[in-house]
């Protein structure tokens, strides 16, 4: 039995990728929190402070409360757009400055880079037009709904793996003609081949286990069912908190709950793969 990751890089070794994970909760929730919640915190006072005059009276304020601001909204778009370019920049880089390490094995020039990359830029334009119009527009409902639709886009990607068919291209380590194979299989070799510094004798082996293990196949379809029914919750969790909450809290509410769902159920992924390949090196040591 042959263990799938068989390096054991530092943290230094590629320090960009290393931070990545708080960058993106820096850039994309901790910052356009602290841009909204500063903005609204002084309208609102402002608004207190205005509404005065008629409380004192005993009338009720026809000043309406302050919710969103275009301007605002569009420095959010910015931080957030950063904490998603950094990721997809550094790990770019690394495809296109160590190609022979960590590329895909059918990879036949530097630009080809990997699905993941590819996936991570489109869907980061498929996030940024409903952020865009969202706030150009202020439809707030809209705009909070960015990252639901981001989450969407890749679970419809998820469900098209499920299709068995024939890729017309090729597809990381695959040549055109193979058989499709689900999401979280693509995802998974990438990120650990080039974020997490494994390189391509981990896409070697990754590929033959695939090949060689029944259980390893069936480990992947069942997380990519997993994953989908992650969106599928978080997209009926943001659209009723969107639908039922003021905007002001909807703000940090929607974005927290994505970072929570992507936290729990990577952190039940990852306790399913170790108990799931402890078991199977159990069978074959038997």
């Amino acid at each position: 039995y042959e263990p799938l990751a068989q390096k054991n890089p530092k943290a230094t070794d590629h320090l960009s990728i290393t931070i990545g994970p708080p960058i993106i909760i820096l850039f994309d929730l901790i910052v356009p929190c602290i841009i909204y919640y500063t903005w609204y915190d002084n309208r609102y006072s402002n608004y207190k402070n205005s509404c005065q005059r008629y409380y004192d009276r005993n009338q009720q304020c026809p000043l309406n409360p302050p919710e969103y601001d275009k301007d605002i909204l569009g420095y959010a778009i910015v931080s957030f757009g950063f904490g998603e370019l950094y990721i997809l920049v550094t790990r770019v880089a690394r495809l296109l400055v160590h190609r022979d390490q960590c590329a895909p094995l059918l990879s036949r020039s530097k630009w080809e880079l990997d699905a993941t990359s590819w996936v991570y830029g489109v869907a980061m334009l498929v996030a940024l037009i409903p952020f865009v119009i969202g706030s150009t527009l202020q439809i707030p409902e809209l705009y909070l709904y960015a990252p639901a639709i981001l989450m969407g886009f890749l679970g419809l990607l998820m469900v098209v793996t499920f299709i068995p068919f024939s890729i017309p291209i090729g597809i990381n380590s695959h040549a055109r003609g193979t058989p499709l194979r689900p999401f979280i299989y693509y995802a998974a070799e990438d990120f650990i081949a080039v974020d997490g510094l494994q390189d391509r004798e981990f896409r070697v082996r990754y590929n033959a286990r695939w090949s060689h293990s029944k259980s390893f196949r069936r480990m992947f379809h069942l997380l990519t069912l997993w994953w989908l029914f992650g969106v599928m919750v978080y997209i009926g969790v943001a659209s009723a908190i969107i639908w039922t909450t003021p905007f002001h809290f909807a703000f940090g509410i929607v974005l927290g709950t994505l970072f929570a769902y992507i936290i729990i159920w990577a952190i039940t992924s990852y306790i399913w793969v170790r108990v799931e390949m402890a078991r199977e090196r159990k069978r074959y040591e038997e």
